[in-house]
């Protein structure tokens, strides 16, 4: 049997305050993800390839149109920034950074 990875990236640009609570966030993403089993990581891994080519053809809309890989993605995130980082929830929060998880990858071995 093969073992599958599932390669990602977690991006934490621009973060103009709370450098701490970004490495706490960018920490906590990760092992959120390393935690899945293979065959969910697979399916954020097509959910999110699948959407960014339906985006590039303006069929799709993955914050609004539903997809539930996608949302559990999402929601993973929102909680973490909730946890870690809630100053972003505030008055004027939320604005000019990045937190997102992408995959780039599988690798069998």
């Amino acid at each position: 049997m093969k073992n599958i990875t599932v390669n990602y990236e977690i991006d934490s640009m621009d973060w103009s305050c709370g450098v701490d609570d970004r490495e706490k966030c960018v920490d906590a993403l990760g092992a959120w993800f390393d935690g899945l089993s293979v065959k969910t990581q697979l399916s954020i891994y097509y959910a999110q390839k699948c959407a960014n080519v339906l985006q590039e053809q303006g069929g799709f809309d993955p914050w609004n149109d539903g997809c539930p890989v996608l949302q559990q993605v999402f929601a993973a995130q929102d909680r973490i920034l909730k946890k870690y980082a809630p100053w972003v929830f505030g008055e004027g929060g939320s604005t000019g950074f990045n937190f997102s998880l992408c995959t780039t990858g599988v690798e069998t071995a």
